[in-house]
């Protein structure tokens, strides 16, 4: 996952420039949504006090760097008596015809800025560079030729649309989270794919319990979309994002394919839980086949699996919401962070590092008690990874035997990137990428044939994949003796299609 939310950083901004700009037309225009905005109070804050100052502090730059996001996504902020000036771009956006889309709004937006005040920004089309093409440059110069890219917002693509075309060019797969399964009241929507066009929907097209209350959404907020009556909402949505002629290549929809499914007992559209999962898959299928897009979701269940093309959560499950201090108390060690990042970038939810406790670590996470009985029958046909809370750098102490089990699985490793994490885990990264990707691009065109316990306690597993693909782990500390090769504590033997190696993870070792 490629993290982002800010549609421009500190390093667009002469702060210098921004300071003399203060008492002029365009920045007093900037500041008039300031009530009007989330960041507004911080923000009027902190403008307040660059009137006293005669420099800028980081958390200053990122307090500005939020409310101008927020006041670049409006569909007001645009004012062409502020903004006299026109690049192609901003004449091409006000020439089209019909109405804006968010898409060409934010594009107008953020040159009409730069554009009319440069001396305060650079030119719009090298925002955000380092945070978004500079970065997938290095994954391909660090090795790695083939990668899932998700963003947390198709937004993110709308604010810097390079960002996309460096994916295509590169031969990433790039894609964005999507859901229909919960709704928020109009006007109140706290994430944007709660949001839906048709205000309707909110009363006349959710799931009614046996009470005759609608089933509330996720986290207790809003209520949960109706999927029988969600199709014209997706075909809405996706025509929009489409239509921007970004190249997205994949899709990600969160919960169809978990399988939590409802009878819905309204009057007005009973529907039971057999066609509550038909509408989930009707709707992966549409986006899949009408956009040609490689669509997955959470869960991967096996009614799913001939309609998706990868499955979040099959390899470990989400598991925090069962123990108070892992999802609540914020002194505990075991706490997996806030869903919040002061720079935009990875959320600490994903990027603090954390220990597991038991019972957790041995029920979910201890590699002598797993069994692949999905790869066993999909292998060849669903790609399968963690749930998105569990990256592979997430859990103290467990890196290597994760990247051990990944080779053995075939599982593809997740990350959490933005520039900092990508600084921070880089070179383990691409350290890892080049065993496991030799050994995946080989073992994943095939059916996984083979799995045995070798030792009586878990601890060594052979996978077999084909006729004469082979991996053989040992999670134990002991060195294992498989025919005349010894493998090493916490290392992986791989065997055919002209490999054989013994690969022992080298992590840096505040990452392991």
């Amino acid at each position: 996952y490629l993290h982002g939310d800010l549609a421009v950083t500190p390093e667009d901004i002469n702060w210098p420039g921004f300071r003399q700009a203060m008492d002029t037309p365009a920045m007093r225009h900037i500041m008039s949504f300031l009530d009007q905005s989330e960041m507004g109070a911080e923000a009027k804050t902190v403008f307040a006090e660059l009137g006293k100052q005669d420099y800028v502090a980081e958390y200053q730059k990122y307090a500005i760097c939020s409310y101008l996001t927020e006041v670049i996504k409006r569909g007001d902020f645009y004012a062409p008596e502020v903004f006299p000036e026109r690049n192609d771009e901003m004449r091409a956006v006000l020439d089209g015809q019909g109405e804006q889309s968010p898409y060409r709004q934010i594009r107008l937006n953020q040159n009409a800025l730069a554009v009319n005040m440069p001396d305060v920004f650079h030119p719009a089309d090298t925002w955000l560079e380092k945070e978004t093409t500079r970065l997938l440059e290095e994954m391909e110069e660090a090795g790695i030729e083939q990668a899932w890219i998700g963003l947390n917002s198709w937004e993110q693509a709308y604010v810097k649309p390079e960002l996309a075309r460096q994916a295509e060019k590169q031969g990433y797969l790039l894609g964005a989270y999507d859901s229909y399964h919960s709704i928020h009241e109009p006007g109140k929507e706290q994430w944007i794919t709660a949001k839906f066009s048709d205000s309707s929907l909110y009363d006349d097209a959710v799931v009614v319990d046996a009470d005759g209350e609608p089933v509330k959404g996720f986290k207790n907020v809003g209520r949960k979309l109706n999927p029988t009556l969600s199709l014209p909402a997706v075909k809405r949505r996706m025509g929009e994002i489409m239509g921007t002629g970004l190249p997205f290549s994949s899709w990600f929809v969160d919960c169809d394919a978990f399988g939590e499914i409802y009878d819905d007992y309204s009057p007005e559209h009973i529907t039971t839980q057999e066609q509550d999962l038909a509408a989930r898959m009707e709707r992966l299928a549409y986006i899949r086949d009408t956009y040609g897009l490689v669509v997955g979701s959470e869960g991967g269940n096996d009614f799913a699996a001939s309609t998706v093309a990868f499955a979040h959560g099959i390899e470990l499950k989400s598991f925090s919401w069962m123990d108070e201090d892992m999802n609540q108390n914020r002194d505990s060690e075991y706490y997996m962070g806030r869903y919040y990042n002061s720079k935009g970038g990875v959320p600490e939810h994903f990027s603090r590092r954390v220990p597991v406790k038991e019972p957790y670590r041995t029920v979910f996470m201890d590699p002598r008690y797993d069994m692949p009985l999905f790869k066993l029958v999909y292998n060849d046909s669903v790609i399968t990874s963690y749930h998105w809370d569990w990256s592979t750098f997430k859990v103290k102490g467990a890196t290597g035997d994760r990247m051990v089990r990944e080779v053995l699985y075939n599982v593809p490793p997740l990350y959490h990137l933005d520039r900092a994490e990508w600084n921070r885990y880089g070179e383990d990264i691409a350290r890892h990428h080049k065993v496991w990707s030799k050994f995946s691009k080989r073992a994943v065109t095939r059916e996984m044939t083979e799995f045995a316990y070798l030792s009586g306690d878990g601890a060594v597993q052979m996978t077999g994949y084909g006729e004469d693909l082979k991996a053989v782990a040992n999670f134990g500390d002991e060195t294992w003796q498989y025919g005349d090769k010894k493998i090493p504590g916490h290392s992986v033997l791989i065997q055919g299609e002209g490999i054989e190696l013994v690969y022992t993870p080298e992590v840096g070792e505040e990452n392991w």
